[in-house]
């Protein structure tokens, strides 16, 4: 009341605060942060290990064994989940959700140390471990230079002057360039002019791998100056090293260009490959400075390339992949948009209960909570993005309740010729308390979310802190801007009227005569109650439930796969035929493919693979999202006939990292034969649900190796070594690194190879022969027969154990829910051998770890909701009276997603939890009349038929501004579920709060009516 006092007692400073939140909230919302989606720290980084040679088992047990025992003893550790693949060590680390971000820094050094003390321990042969922190990092903006007829040496050295430029740009904080070709010097050897001028494999290596060879000759100094000595002779021409001298055993020089031919060339085979549109490309990823406005960071980089495509070449084309700048302003403007519509039809249902000055007057403090929560949001660096402008549009009917009740006790009072100036300053007094313990009930039912260590926990966590700004300020201007403008707009009403006939009519005739029935009867008036709430739980089993929505962008993603130990050539000639496919689709626009690896973490939420030789990653661009399902389940109908040598998983965008699966059954164990017996049978139930799809194993399939059965005895009659096998079979493979040729800032391998191509004939391979000294040895000579055998490519382990995931998703229109429910039983009657496990992964455990780790906080925030209460009440039957009724309000929920055929998903769970704050809110408002009306004298019956009846149009006006604002995020993708949640979830509420509430008082307090 002090605070209401001061304000309409010292008007000229109020109205100036008033004018500063306005002016500071259009100034915030101009400045404050802009981003796409909330961001969540993914708390992962990657530990890389090259162990060329290694088979997957020796990789395993010689280099990721030994790593994890040192990484295990990390405090904050929550999981190892391993690759040991074929000269490659690739170890996730993920820490536990309850890690706070700022630590994570910290922790990623003590990560370093703990690999760091281990190399010593690797075998010889292992490159030293890298450990990747930064595998999580975001990039943003992603585009792609690509031209018809243009080399990738051309391509190159445009995007690093791309790069060069657009680091320049405020704000831009890094730039990744991705697919960008490896060129290096070819020196193609000829074994018959070797053999024939007497020139050994070793001299050859030895000669180029010391000329080109950085020198450290110091320094000389004089009297005066130290003078740096430069040693020249390193290659600076290809057609130096074409005359490059090598010494015979005989002392002879031989220019190496009469052995080898040598040429400028690319890495084979490579490592990773972009094209757009079909042709070769490169890409160039951009990310802004942490807290900058990833929207304006956007614009500059846009307009920096405007200028950039100017000077490109002729035929050279600049493509916009993904920009997060854009992506934002489209959902920030779409959501502004809804903020709009959902103030608009805010005021509007306000005018239609109270005329058009009143409804004004309450729809403006709404505009002021706004303004006000856009300058907390800046100050505090809180984002608009989806979560934070959703919350908004969530607050917005519980925005109004504040002002609707203290503006509505005004104007009953003024009514009751009570002179305006004491009808404020009676409303403010009476209202205060138990609005600020409604708002803080409302604010504490979000408070599980905001404490919860969850992934989903911290990209919800806006949620809570715009909710808890825009309710707290919703109360602040409800007491004093609501005042204000009563105090300048509304006359005192010179007709009296008895406080009796304010509530009298027909409407209010009718609500009293069924008022007092239901009371009278109020055990049937419970048994209905409960039938209904029965029957909502009995409906319940028709609701489906998913974990996270899907997003409708107008793009959507391909992950394919060839089998595992493919030729990337293969690989990529596959991928060809996929984007031949997607071109001949009409709705399609554009197609960008990667092939060796995924793109660079353009999107928060984007699935991560490579580099391996068989990965096919494809961005499609479509008009709209009507289009993207069209293309995406006619692929889903034909692509087992159109590729039938590759898996192909399209998927569509989430707002939390995609899963290699949404069903996974991990089976951990020792021996590998047992567990892919086990993790078979399970592929083999999942196959036969009618309900799967993209059934897959995560070791996928075995492949073959080449075995060349080294004898001992007649190598060492032949004088040939196994590394002279070795050398020879990657000179006619990859090729040996020899040295390393330096242009400009370019640093390129020398290769030495075969002039017999890449690409090997079994039968030139069976009749290869072995370089040894100057000599060429058939390889059968030195061996006892060769063969093809088979092994597994890739080995993977959860925590130190051995581990073979069965994986599949569910088909289109069916849940994960509903497929785990249809395999869950039959994968877990499977009978594992001592010493082997099953786990659930993927969406069933995100799920359960999401939940239980909101619901775990759920007690805290339950008791002190029960502490406020009782406090406010200051009994214990009233607060049972709240409690025992919020339940009740699943009926309405239940009853709206099933009739909708809405998914109760995540979202619709946090909608839940708001609900139950609205309807706390109400509950407590009513009963606080009762109790005003009880200390005035009023016997139990009178006092809650008044209370109903003089609160059923606040709680009305609240209630039905609430839904019809919730109405313009029905439309989207996210929030859709959780809109209709709260919208039929509080068309009932309204009804538990007007009818149900004075059943349950007639119950707790043994009211009786004859």
């Amino acid at each position: 009341m002090n605070l209401t006092k001061f304000t309409i007692e010292n008007k000229p400073f109020s109205w100036f605060v008033l004018a500063l939140v306005v002016l500071g909230g259009i100034i915030s919302y101009e400045k404050v942060g802009k981003l796409e989606d909330a961001p969540f720290t993914i708390k992962q980084a990657v530990v890389l290990t090259q162990y060329p040679g290694a088979s997957a088992e020796e990789v395993e047990q010689q280099v990721t064994d030994k790593l994890e025992e040192a990484i295990q003893a990390m405090d904050g550790l929550d999981y190892l989940d391993s690759d040991s693949r074929p000269g490659v060590s690739r170890i996730l680390v993920v820490l536990k959700k309850t890690v706070p971000g700022d630590e994570i820094p910290q922790m990623w050094d003590v990560l370093r140390r703990k690999v760091g003390d281990i190399q010593p321990q690797l075998p010889t042969g292992a490159h030293p471990s890298i450990v990747n922190d930064d595998f999580a990092d975001v990039l943003g903006l992603f585009y792609g230079i690509y031209g018809e007829g243009y080399s990738y040496r051309e391509l190159n050295d445009i995007a690093d002057d791309f790069k060069k430029e657009l680091l320049k740009v405020p704000n831009v904080a890094k730039v990744t360039l991705f697919g960008k070709a490896q060129e290096s010097i070819d020196i193609k050897l000829s074994y018959t002019a070797m053999n024939q001028l007497g020139i050994s494999l070793e001299q050859v290596m030895n000669a180029l791998n010391k000329q080109n060879k950085l020198v450290n000759a110091g320094f000389i100094n004089t009297e005066k100056q130290r003078l740096r000595v430069k040693i020249g002779g390193d290659f600076s021409t290809v057609n130096e090293i074409g005359s490059f001298l090598v010494s015979t055993e005989n002392g002879e020089q031989i220019k190496l260009k009469d052995i080898a031919t040598v040429e400028e060339s690319y890495v084979t085979p490579y490592t990773s490959k972009m094209k757009i549109q079909g042709l070769p490309a490169v890409g160039f990823a951009v990310s802004a400075s942490a807290g900058a406005n990833v929207v304006e960071v956007g614009a500059a980089v846009e307009q920096r390339l405007e200028k950039l495509q100017q000077d490109l070449p002729a035929g050279v084309l600049l493509k916009n992949i993904y920009n997060q700048g854009a992506e934002s302003k489209e959902a920030n403007d779409g959501f502004i948009f809804n903020l709009i519509a959902s103030v608009g039809t805010v005021v509007l249902i306000l005018l239609f209960f109270i005329g058009l000055k009143n409804g004004i007057l309450v729809g403006s403090g709404l505009v002021f909570s706004i303004l006000g929560t856009l300058i907390f949001m800046l100050v505090f660096g809180i984002n608009m993005e989806r979560v934070s402008l959703a919350a908004l549009i969530i607050a917005m009917g519980m925005l109004v309740d504040n002002s609707i009740v203290v503006i509505e006790s005004i104007l009953m009072k003024i009514k009751q010729g009570v002179p305006k100036r004491q009808a404020i300053l009676e409303a403010a007094q009476s209202s205060a308390w138990p609005l600020l313990g409604a708002t803080i009930i409302a604010i504490l039912t979000f408070l599980p979310i905001r404490i919860s260590p969850d992934a989903t926990g911290e990209y919800l966590s806006s949620l809570f802190s715009v909710l808890a700004i825009s309710l707290s300020l919703s109360w602040i201007f409800a007491l004093t801007q609501s005042a204000l403008v009563c105090d300048d707009f509304i006359k005192d009403d010179n007709n009296a009227q008895e406080e009796g006939s304010l509530y009298q009519g027909k409407f209010y005739d009718i609500f009293r005569s069924v008022l007092r029935t239901s009371i009278k009867y109020k055990y049937a008036s419970l048994a209905i109650i409960i039938g209904l709430f029965a029957s909502s739980l009995f409906t319940a089993k028709y609701m489906k439930i998913v974990f996270m929505p899907e997003l409708e962008k107008r793009l959507f993603k391909i992950n394919a796969f060839a089998p595992e130990g493919s030729y990337i050539l293969y690989t990529e000639e596959q991928g060809d035929k996929v984007y031949h496919w997607l071109k001949a689709q009409e709705e399609v626009n554009d197609v960008t493919m990667t092939i060796g690896m995924t793109p660079p973490r353009y999107f928060l939420a984007s699935s991560a693979y490579g580099p391996q030789s068989n990965v096919l990653s494809f961005i499609v661009e479509c008009d709209d999202f009507d289009n993207v399902s069209k293309v995406f389940q006619r692929l889903e109908k034909e692509k087992y006939d159109l590729f039938p040598e590759l898996f192909v998983r399209p998927e569509l965008y989430s707002v939390m990292s995609p899963l290699d699966g949404k069903v996974e059954a991990r089976f951990m164990g020792k021996d590998i034969q047992v567990l892919d017996s086990l993790h078979h049978v399970a592929m083999d139930i999942m196959r036969e649900s009618p309900l799967s799809r993209h059934v897959h194993s995560s070791w996928f399939n075995m492949s073959p190796n080449w075995n060349a059965m080294y004898s001992n005895n007649k190598a060492a009659r032949a004088g040939v070594t196994r590394t002279d096998i070795a050398n020879s079979f990657r000179i006619m493979g990859d090729g040996i690194p020899v040295g390393t040729y330096r242009e400009e800032n370019e640093l390129m391998p020398i290769m030495l190879k075969t002039n017999e191509g890449t690409v090997a004939d079994i039968t030139k391979v069976e009749n290869m022969g072995v370089l040894s000294g100057n000599k060429t040895v058939p390889l059968q000579q030195i061996t006892t027969g060769m063969q093809v055998d088979y092994e597994y490519p890739i080995i993977q382990t959860y925590n130190r154990q051995r581990a073979i995931s069965a994986l599949c998703d569910p088909k289109d229109g069916i849940t994960t829910a509903e497929l785990q429910n249809d395999i869950v039983s039959k994968i877990e009657a499977i009978e594992l051998p001592d010493g082997y496990s099953l786990m659930w992964d993927a969406e069933k455990k995100n799920q359960s770890e999401a939940v239980s780790a909101i619901v775990t906080f759920f007690p805290l925030a339950f008791m002190l909701i029960i502490a406020i209460l009782i406090a406010l009440f200051g009994n214990y039957k009233q607060p049972m009276i709240v409690v025992l009724l919020l339940p009740l309000s699943l009926i309405g929920v239940i009853f709206g997603l099933v009739g909708l055929g809405k998914a109760f998903d995540f979202m619709s769970f946090i909608g839940w939890i708001g609900l139950l704050g609205m309807v706390i809110k109400n509950i407590i408002v009513l009963l606080d009349e009762v109790n005003i009306q009880r200390k005035e004298g009023q016997s139990h019956l009178e006092s809650i038929i008044y209370a109903t009846i003089s609160r059923t149009r606040p709680v009305l006006m609240a209630a039905i501004t609430t839904m019809f604002g919730m109405f313009p995020l029905l439309p989207d993708s996210v929030f859709g579920a959780m809109s209709v949640t709260i919208i039929f979830g509080l068309g009932f509420a309204t009804f538990l709060t007007l009818l149900a509430v004075p059943v349950f008082y007639a119950l707790f307090y043994q009211i009786k009516i004859k």
